[in-house]
């Protein structure tokens, strides 16, 4: 009887077992539907595998991608994917710029990093639209007439477009001294310090002629900024709340400043990963948010084009090598199925991946300040196998 019972009690407690380890898997549920703007949906119902994305999040419950803290998928217009973690915020003095920890949800503003650049070509786009700016071949000098003994001959040369794709040939150097090293060299973190940031970046040399070579510069987008403000009159932050934000629905958004007029359009802004999908959802539908166009069509198309392209060691294998208007046009290989997408990347795993061809996009906030991001890792290992794609 002894041995009965006992064998009775270990099959139980296995069974018992058997079911907690099933009740512990991930449960797939549809996003919640809110009055903000979105409308969500079943994966399945949108021609998505679930089990991809399952394995992903059974991984994040045993340890794996501790620093992600979203994920959401997009596709056909629809939300149907969207999980939140407990992490920690993003604070530039804290260790490992991490500050206070919380429970990540969708209504939690999250740093963007890098990100903010493609908000500011998108304005950048609006204003030539707008008649503001005449076009991206318009030269960079005509807006700051009280420097113009700063440019020389080859500096004259520089455009909008230059600003743009990253090509403008100004000396700079985040690529060398990366700001997460905050060593106060880097050129990002002198904006902050020297008394005139855009004297700081006009007086930088030209190493190369314009739109030869890409090279990732913060000055040549704080250039932009600059110049939204100048030509239309309006701070960035204050010109994108009325062109781009109001039309999203989009209310709740924190600006990093460089100076009390001088919004850091290179990075650090701060918003939900549900109104960026919002913004990037944009790229998808030719600029359309629902029967509002809100970045011109013509604009779009011009954006997720590849301008320049480059070979760089790391920046090759993390982003890929073509450049557009502050987006990367990158193509992966899955399977021996080639899937391209557009990406927009912000330090830490801040990220707008846009598949194009799928009607699909991945949104990702994360706390991957130091180290490497593992966004290639979850992209081929998981969403592209949401797509069930065959050779």
């Amino acid at each position: 009887m002894r041995t009965i019972a006992t064998s009775l009690l270990v099959g139980v407690l296995l069974f018992g077992g058997y079911f907690l380890h099933i009740n512990d898997q991930y449960r797939y549920h549809v996003p919640e539907q809110v009055n903000d703007g979105w409308v969500t949906g079943d994966l399945r119902d949108h021609d998505l595998s679930l089990q991809p994305l399952s394995s992903l999040m059974n991984k994040m419950e045993s340890g794996e991608y501790e620093k992600l803290h979203s994920l959401l998928v997009v596709k056909d217009g629809q939300l149907v994917f969207e999980e939140y973690f407990d992490g920690y915020k993003y604070n530039w003095s804290g260790r490992g710029y991490m500050g206070e920890y919380v429970e990540f949800n969708r209504t939690t503003l999250h740093h963007m990093a890098s990100v903010t650049k493609a908000f500011t070509s998108a304005l950048t786009g609006i204003a030539i639209e707008q008649g503001y700016i005449e076009s991206v071949d318009t030269p960079v000098y005509v807006f700051f007439p009280e420097y113009a003994d700063l440019f020389g001959p080859m500096k004259r040369e520089i455009t909008i477009e230059h600003l743009l794709t990253m090509s403008s040939g100004l000396d700079w150097n985040g690529m060398e001294i990366p700001v997460s090293s905050r060593n106060y060299e880097n050129d990002l973190i002198q904006l902050f310090i020297v008394e005139d940031p855009v004297e700081y970046i006009l007086k930088k040399p030209v190493v190369a002629e314009p739109g030869t070579r890409w090279y990732y510069s913060c000055g040549d987008v704080n250039l932009l900024g600059e110049i939204i403000k100048r030509a239309t009159g309006k701070r960035m932050d204050v010109y994108a709340e009325e062109v781009l934000l109001e039309p999203l629905g989009i209310t709740d958004v924190q600006w990093s400043f460089i100076q009390p007029e001088i919004v850091q359009a290179s990075g650090s802004h701060y918003m939900t990963p549900r109104d960026v999908a919002k913004f990037g959802t944009l790229f998808l539908n030719n600029g359309k948010w629902g029967d509002t166009q809100v970045i011109p069509e013509a604009w779009v198309e011009k954006t997720t084009q590849e301008y320049i392209s480059y070979d760089i060691p790391g920046w090759n294998e993390a982003y890929g090598t073509r450049y557009g208007y502050q987006w990367w046009q990158r193509t992966y290989t899955v399977d021996g199925i080639s899937v391209d997408v557009v990406l927009r990347s912000g330090w830490g795993c801040q990220k707008i991946v846009l598949f194009p061809e799928y009607d699909m996009m991945v949104v990702m906030t994360g706390g991957y300040y130091l180290g490497d991001e593992p966004v290639n890792e979850i992209i081929v290992d998981y969403i592209i196998p949401s797509l069930e794609l065959h050779s």
